[in-house]
């Protein structure tokens, strides 16, 4: 398989991801405007508890789903494993978030010493097993390459859920809870044709045996998952504890700020996933060339969208929300970074994953885990959501060693040692060294910082990182997906 071609169907079976994924970012300039500071911190806080519960019940189900379903051979032995992991996975979320439920009043009371959140609580906690339905569901159309369909339910989703929201949240003055209802009668409504176009993988099958081999597989990512959880989105329950819910507000808007780039690799990782595993079982050797230069693309083609992201934080928060929200700004730079370390986690990873030695997952996870935490509780106090973001980056940069250190003792990539070390310093100095951009006026302002990314690629090239190789795989990959021309073979 040619890199050429994987780098096309990144970009077309990442569109429907992306728009999946889009949603807080386009969502952002309005409940900005329908919620204060505060309430936008509560919404972050709420959020961050529940995605803390799903990293439980998933059970590294998404892994381990993508992992044994290119070893399935037969169409039979795929509908066993489609049966028998979501069957399993659907009855074992929603028990449990109907045991925890009843409870929700109790939460509120000792997240915000008010019983007034218990009814947001509860509605964010039903949409739990619906949401990780959709997208294990969702992921049978990612895995047979049917990227059309994909977008079409993914757009719809989308859709659903954001005109719900605004629907309930302003339209009926729920306020925070309308957002929670939107959510939950959304992802209720995507559940039936989800299952419909997944209908030829679903039997009335069940197979402990396999269901044996999926936990031992998927378990594992669980603490892992935990982990991500606590350097990902504990910070905001930090800020709460330890500072003030403006600061939660601000720091999650200044998430968003960066959700463009999140929502990237999030499509790079649900469309690079079933094409990274395939090449593995296909052509080892080959494989290990591809997921090198793979990294060199990502460490170089996230990194000039930080700076970017970082240099316009200013001008975007001012498109995406109030002047309330400006201070949030100053939390962009290291944001931006530790998305460009995470998404070089899908190759860095890789050994671990192909290996089925998840364990190490989990394990440096928490290491990197208690980094942010420790980073979080001694330095927010003093600086606030400044020292969430720069926690946030040493954790992922602590991860991503980590991972590949172990990796490439499993399996090992070829990287390209010269372009990466170049790429890192030269994106690294860039984006730290924003803020000592001078202050001009609009026009003068956006032709210093479209100069100052200019003079970043130009280094980048300059110093090696970017050559005619790279410009021709990402340019075929976007004629292919703007045009659907046929790609250059090339390896």
């Amino acid at each position: 398989m040619s890199l050429h071609r994987v780098v096309r169907d990144v970009f077309v079976y990442g569109a429907g991801d992306l728009l999946l994924r889009a949603t807080a970012f386009i969502t952002l300039p309005i409940y900005t405007r329908i919620l204060t500071p505060a309430d936008y911190g509560v919404w972050a806080y709420v959020g961050s508890g529940v995605s803390l519960l799903t990293a439980f019940l998933i059970l590294g189900g998404d892994s381990a789903y993508a992992r044994f379903y290119f070893e399935a051979k037969t169409l039979e032995a795929k509908q066993v494993l489609t049966s028998t992991w979501f069957g399993f996975l659907a009855l074992w979320s929603g028990t449990i978030i109907l045991v925890i439920v009843p409870f929700s009043g109790y939460v509120s009371g000792w997240a915000f010493s008010t019983s007034k959140w218990g009814l947001l609580i509860a509605l964010s906690l039903l949409t739990a097993p619906l949401s990780l339905m959709n997208s294990l569901l969702g992921q049978v159309l990612r895995n047979e390459f049917k990227p059309k369909l994909f977008t079409v339910l993914n757009v719809i989703y989308v859709l659903s859920g954001v005109v719900l929201s605004i629907v309930f949240a302003a339209v009926l003055g729920w306020g925070v809870t309308g957002l929670a209802a939107g959510g939950l009668v959304g992802a209720v409504l995507m559940i039936p044709p989800r299952i419909w176009f997944a209908r030829h993988l679903l039997r009335p099958t069940f197979r402990p045996a396999l269901l044996g081999e999926l936990l031992r597989f998927g378990v594992p990512y669980v603490p892992g998952s935990l982990a991500w959880w606590v350097f990902g989105l504990s910070d905001r329950i930090v800020l709460g504890r330890l500072s003030t819910l403006r600061e939660v507000g601000l720091y999650s808007v200044a998430n968003s700020a960066t959700s463009g780039l999140s929502l990237l690799s999030g499509s790079l990782g649900q469309a690079w996933s079933p094409h990274a595993i395939r090449m593995y079982e296909e052509d080892p050797q080959d494989a290990s060339r591809l997921y090198g230069r793979m990294l060199t693309y990502i460490v170089v083609s996230f990194g000039v969208l930080a700076v970017g992201v970082t240099a316009f934080a200013h001008e975007l928060l001012s498109l995406l929300a109030t002047n309330k929200f400006e201070g949030a700004a100053r939390a962009v730079g290291p944001l931006a970074l530790s998305i460009v370390a995470a998404a070089s986690i899908q190759v860095t990873a890789a050994g671990m994953s192909l290996k089925k030695r998840t364990s190490y997952l989990a394990l440096f996870a928490w290491g990197a885990a208690v980094i942010n935490l420790a980073l979080n509780l001694a330095f927010v106090p003093g600086f606030g959501m400044l020292a969430s973001a720069w926690a946030t980056l040493a954790s992922y940069m602590f991860l991503t060693i980590g991972y590949f250190l172990v990796s490439q003792h499993l399996w090992k990539v070829s990287v390209e040692r010269r372009k990466l070390t170049v790429a890192l310093i030269v994106i690294t100095a860039f984006t730290v060294a924003v803020p000592a951009l001078p202050s001009l006026s609009l026009a003068p302002g956006l032709a210093l910082k479209l100069g100052y990314l200019a003079c970043c690629v130009v280094a980048l090239v300059i110093g090696g990182a970017v050559d005619r190789r790279e410009v021709a795989v990402m340019g075929d990959g976007l004629r292919r997906f703007a045009f659907r021309q046929r790609p250059r073979e090339a390896s």
